[in-house]
């Protein structure tokens, strides 16, 4: 929160009494940084007079007007009716005040009296009636004459007692000074104090815009001073020759793209800066990252640096370490990997060989070090860690990323996802990042086709898949769950609405393999089988073994099966975009054209089709984190409260862009005068 060093309880506030203290309580406001930090959610100009005669139903209006009668009805009398007229009490009644369990007000609005009132008004007859109204009470500067700021409310917190608190805490601001401030000016904003006062008290709408835009920005800044507390210490300047990285590009089959060029240029001068380096690759599934940060780690191996490469899953770490070997090995560079099932044997045996692979990367005879989150445990020391790469950095947590940064203060780090995160995102929640993107994908590449289609049509599905298959095709089929009661943690998105049951991963697998394509092999793999197991079912499947392959997400990063053509996604409305893009990027990565076919149970969610009309409609990553991000919202997308960030209650990330940007470079400049004054 902006504000939360005001830590004054409310009841220090004149006029605030144990009564209201209760009252806020129940919004969550205690303290009165708590309570300015309670935003409006809109506002009403009530800087004008509207005639009555001119009062448009359906519309806040305020208007001056006489008490012409009072009548009562309901049981007993309990409700009052006052009928108010134009200009004497004795016109014609225009419009009436349905006080409803409200008698007290008999004695504050008289017959006779001419009162303003603010009220949204609604025809019945020839006549106009409001329930939900506010009567001036003397000089009320708060509630009348100007644009006033409406705030979410709870029972027991009236309106016009909220803004009276908000104005008396507002009076408190003016001889608060802030660390933002400085920089609000030089950007042409408010300076937080008198931005928090304006955006709760506008004096008009253009104030109220400025107010917005500085308190937004204050709270990005924040935000980026948080990711740029602590800065990398200096290091001494690698000198990078070259040679390895050009001996084993020189070895591919292929040329790089102009992206991968681009992006490893940018890498390998973070590379040699004088400050270890911390940037996040993003790029298409299939864009080939993973060979550029192989060829970047070619650049620290020659320094006679180390390299770690943490992925998320085994099977992943297997086949970068498999990759690896291929194109860094002919070249002289060992390659080494540590799971938690890396080693053959059991008991001794396993326990000998795992200190074995300990000993030789201390000594600094292994290079690369491809493993998953073992190599996070504290007894791995590597004799000169240079470089560490984290793929499919969304797997891991903002913590997981510090704990690798402390652990290894003068290492660059280098992260890698293939789910492309919105620019405004990059530029706060990874604010204290470089940004590269690989939006092309290699040439011969060709869009994947996708399909939606209800369930009641898996029979046409299938028959589709048997003539990919006849045609030396091979598929994957992805569930959401691997048992009939037992989901796969993080697969959906939301709760499924009542619909045809969905076939699950073992269920579907048994079917496929017996009933369906029996004269094909059918495996499956998902997350509780044993590593073992989910190996040999994906070496099967790679070599050709399989023609289909039952999954749950398990499949969603990082296997690469050229042969792969088909992906049939069912309960497709339950997974995320994110992880529909990745299914999607898993097929097509050979010489033949992949296709997808999203399987959807009715009645789909209106957030469910949206998810399904995008990945349709579009095959750009970069676009659909867009669009994830303005159906989501940052806090589903990225658990920012989990992450431990501050919290941003104004600022609106796919809309606050450009102030992003400003904040992130004026945190930037500030972390690196800080820094150079220390030195």
């Amino acid at each position: 929160m902006l504000l939360a060093e005001l830590t004054e309880p409310l009841l220090g506030l004149r006029g605030v009494g144990p009564a209201a203290v209760r009252a806020l309580a129940r919004l969550g406001l205690t303290t009165v940084g708590e309570l300015l930090a309670h935003f409006p959610r809109a506002y009403e100009d009530r800087s004008r007079i509207t005639p009555l005669a001119e009062a448009a139903p359906g519309r806040p209006v305020v208007v001056e007007a006489t008490v012409a009668a009072h009548r009562w009805f309901g049981p007993r009398g309990r409700h009052l009716r006052v009928e108010l007229a134009a200009e004497q009490p004795r016109d014609p009644p225009a419009a009436a005040l349905l006080c409803f369990g409200r008698r007290f007000l008999a004695r504050s609005l008289p017959v006779g009296a001419r009162v303003t009132v603010a009220a949204v008004f609604e025809r019945r007859g020839a006549r106009l009636e409001a329930a939900a109204f506010e009567v001036q009470s003397g000089a009320d500067a708060t509630s009348f004459g100007r644009i006033i700021p409406i705030y979410p409310l709870t029972e027991g917190v009236r309106p016009a007692m909220l803004r009276r608190v908000m104005a008396t805490a507002c009076a408190r601001l003016p001889e608060l000074a802030t660390p933002w401030d400085a920089c609000c000016r030089r950007r042409g904003l408010l300076p937080v104090a008198a931005a928090v006062s304006a955006l709760h008290f506008p004096a008009d709408a253009a104030a109220q815009r400025l107010a917005r835009d500085s308190v937004a920005y204050a709270e990005l800044l924040r935000l980026q001073a948080a990711l740029y507390r602590r800065q990398p210490p200096r290091r001494a300047p690698r000198r990078l020759r070259g040679a390895l990285p050009r001996q084993v590009a020189e070895r591919l089959p292929f040329a790089l793209t102009a992206g991968q060029r681009a992006a490893l240029r940018e890498i390998v001068a973070g590379l040699r800066g004088a400050r270890p380096s911390a940037r996040l690759l993003q790029g298409e599934v299939g864009c080939g990252k993973t060979l550029v940060a192989l060829l970047a780690a070619a650049w620290v191996i020659e320094a006679r640096e180390q390299v770690a490469l943490v992925v998320p899953t085994e099977l992943l770490a297997r086949q970068h370490a498999a990759t690896a070997a291929a194109v860094l090995a002919p070249c002289g560079v060992s390659v080494a990997l540590l799971t938690g099932s890396a080693f053959a044997g059991s008991g001794r045996r396993r326990g000998e060989e795992r200190q074995s692979l300990l000993a030789a990367v201390r000594e600094r005879r292994v290079g690369l070090l491809v493993g998953t989150q073992a190599l996070l445990q504290e007894d791995l020391a590597f004799a000169a860690l240079g470089l560490v790469i984290v793929d499919e950095q969304h797997r891991f947590g903002v913590a997981q990323r510090r704990h690798l940064r402390e652990r290894n203060p003068a290492a660059d780090l280098l992260l890698m996802t293939a789910t492309p995160i919105p620019r405004s995102l990059a530029l706060t929640v990874y604010g204290d990042l470089e940004l590269s993107a690989i939006r092309e994908l290699p040439p011969g590449r060709c869009p994947v086709r996708t399909a939606v289609v209800r369930g009641d049509r898996l029979e046409e599905v299938c028959a589709r898949v048997r003539g990919e298959l006849a045609a030396g095709g091979q598929a994957y089929f992805v569930a959401p769950q691997i048992g009939a009661a037992a989901a796969e943690a993080g697969a959906g998105t939301e709760p499924a609405p009542a619909a045809a049951p969905v076939p699950d991963a073992q269920s579907l697998y048994a079917a496929l393999r017996e009933k369906i394509f029996p004269e094909y092999g059918v495996g499956l793999i998902h997350g509780a089988l044993p590593e073992a197991r989910k190996h040999a079912a994906m070496e099967a499947f790679r070599n050709g073994e399989l023609a289909v392959l039952v999954a749950t997400t398990v499949v969603e990063v990082g296997v690469d099966v050229a042969a792969a053509t088909g992906m049939v996604v069912l309960g497709a409305e339950r997974f995320g975009l994110a992880t529909l893009h990745q299914l999607r990027g898993r097929v097509g990565r050979g010489a033949r054209p992949g296709y997808a076919i999203l399987v959807y149970a009715p009645p789909l969610t209106a957030a469910g089709a949206e998810r399904l009309r995008a990945l349709k409609e579009s095959g750009d990553g970069f676009e659909l984190a867009e669009r994830d991000l303005a159906q989501r919202g940052p806090g589903e997308l990225l658990g920012l409260r989990q992450a431990g960030l501050p919290e941003l209650q104004v600022a609106e990330l796919g809309r606050d862009l450009e102030l992003a940007r400003q904040a992130r470079s004026d945190a930037r400049a500030a972390a690196g005068t800080a820094a150079a004054s220390s030195v």
